[in-house]
C-alpha cells in the first residue's frame, strides 16, 4: 500500500490530515500536498514514503517534517550517479542509512524516500509537489484526478462519526492496517505495492482547492463523484478561471475527479509559460558559467555555444520560456472512407536495460 510505511513489517501509517492545493494551466496540472501521518505503534520504525507515479508525472519538490529533522531530496543527473539505488537521503545535519534498489521501469513509476527512523506516537508531515500533463477525453474534456495517497479511500467499518483523536485513544483496526508479517513483508517487492488499493483505517481531515485557467473560454466544470463549489478566482478576467472546492463534507468512499470543459476542445491550443530571465540576462547568465568559458577557448563558433546550451538545457530549463501544443481531433466525426486510407507507421521502441532479453524478442513484427 503507497503511504508512509513501517520498512520493517510494510503496515502502511494512518493519515490524519491532507491538504491539498492544485492548479491547472492549460493542460498541465501543478499539484502541492501536505500529508500527515501518526504513528500509533508503541516502538520506533524506519520510515519510507512511497508516492506513485504515471508517465505524465513527476515530482518536482519533496520535504518530511519529522519532529525536529527535515527530510529533503536532492535531484541528479541519471549519468553521474553511480548505480540506481536511492542513496542514503540527506538530512539537515546528517544521513540516513541505507538504499532502496529501483529498477529502471520502477524508476518511472514510483517515487520513494526513506525518512529513517519515526519514534512512537510521532507525526510526521509530507509535503510533496508534482508536475503532470493532463488526460484529455474523446470529447474534449480534460481530466483531473487526485492521487489516491492524497486522498486514501476508508473502509466503511472505519468511516465512523469518530474524530482522530478518539480513533487513536481505541487502538488501531488490523483489518484496516492490513499489516503483513516480517517474513511475508522482507520478500515483497515495491512493485508489488501498485496492486494494492490506497486506504486508511481511519477518516482524517481533507482540504482541497483547484484553481483552473483554461487553454480558453470554459464551457463549464463537473465533478463525476462529489458535488463542488465554483468561485472565481480573484484575478479573472474571464471565464477562463475558476477556483474549485469541495461543496459538501468529504465521504472518504471514492477518489476526486474534476472534468474540464473548453468551449472550443477540438481546436489546436498553443500555451506558453515564460521563462525567469529574458534574452539578454540569460546571455550574461550563460557567459558567467564555467563549461561555457572552457568551451568557447576552446572553439568559439556559433555552433559550439548552441552545443553547450544544449548540455546546459537541463540546469537552465526555468530560464527559458516553454510552449505547449494541445490538439483534440473529433475522430468521431471522421468519413468512414478516411478511416481505410492507408498510412506510414513509425513505431518507437525502448531498448534500455529493462528492454533486453525476452522483451526486446516480444515487439518483433514478421515482415
Amino acid at each position: 500500500m503507497p503511504g508512509l510505511l513501517n520498512q520493517i513489517t510494510g503496515a502502511a501509517l494512518p493519515l490524519t490530515a491532507s491538504d491539498v492545493t492544485s492548479f491547472v494551466s492549460g493542460y498541465a496540472l501543478g499539484l502541492t500536498a501536505s500529508l500527515t501521518y501518526g504513528n500509533l505503534e508503541a516502538q520506533p520504525f524506519q520510515g519510507l514514503f512511497v508516492y506513485p507515479l504515471d508517465e505524465y508525472t513527476t515530482v518536482i519538490g519533496f520535504e518530511a517534517v519529522i519532529a525536529d529533522r527535515i527530510v529533503t531530496v536532492q535531484i541528479k543527473d541519471k549519468a553521474k550517479m553511480e548505480s540506481t539505488h536511492f542513496e542514503g537521503t540527506r538530512i539537515r545535519g546528517t544521513t540516513v542509512t541505507g538504499k532502496v534498489a529501483l529498477d529502471e521501469d520502477l524508476e518511472r513509476i514510483l517515487f520513494v524516500v526513506n525518512l529513517g527512523t519515526i519514534a512512537p506516537m510521532e507525526n510526521v508531515t509530507v509535503f510533496v509537489s508534482t508536475s503532470s500533463e493532463l488526460p484529455t477525453l474523446p470529447s474534449g474534456a480534460v481530466r483531473v484526478l487526485l492521487p489516491a495517497v492524497c486522498a486514501p479511500t476508508v473502509p466503511q467499518c472505519c468511516t465512523k462519526s469518530i474524530g482522530p483523536t478518539t480513533q487513536q485513544t481505541q487502538g488501531k483496526d488490523k483489518h484496516c492496517f492490513g499489516t503483513r508479517s516480517l517474513d511475508s513483508w522482507s520478500k515483497l517487492c515495491l512493485a508489488s505495492l501498485l496492486d494494492t488499493n490506497v486506504s486508511n483505517p481511519m477518516e482524517y481531515e481533507f482540504n482541497f482547492q483547484l484553481e483552473i485557467r483554461g487553454p480558453c473560454l470554459l464551457a463549464g466544470v463537473e465533478s463525476p463523484t462529489h458535488e463542488i463549489r465554483a468561485d472565481a478566482a480573484p484575478s479573472a478576467r474571464s471565464a477562463k478561471s475558476i477556483i474549485i472546492t469541495l461543496a459538501n463534507r468529504h465521504t472518504f468512499d471514492r477518489s476526486v475527479e474534476i472534468l474540464i470543459h473548453p468551449s472550443e476542445p477540438h481546436m489546436p491550443h498553443v500555451l506558453m509559460e515564460k521563462g525567469d530571465m529574458t534574452l539578454g540576462e540569460f546571455e550574461q547568465h550563460l557567459k558567467g558559467r564555467t563549461e561555457f568559458i572552457k568551451g568557447m577557448k576552446k572553439d568559439s563558433r556559433a555552433e559550439r555555444q548552441t552545443e553547450i546550451i544544449r548540455k546546459r538545457l537541463h540546469k537552465d530549463i526555468p530560464h527559458h520560456s516553454v510552449i505547449m501544443l494541445n490538439f483534440c481531433p473529433d475522430l468521431q466525426s471522421v468519413q468512414p472512407n478516411l478511416r481505410k486510407t492507408h498510412g506510414e507507421f513509425i513505431f518507437l521502441i525502448d531498448r534500455s536495460g529493462s528492454m533486453s532479453g525476452t522483451n526486446i524478442h516480444r515487439v518483433k513484427v514478421p515482415v
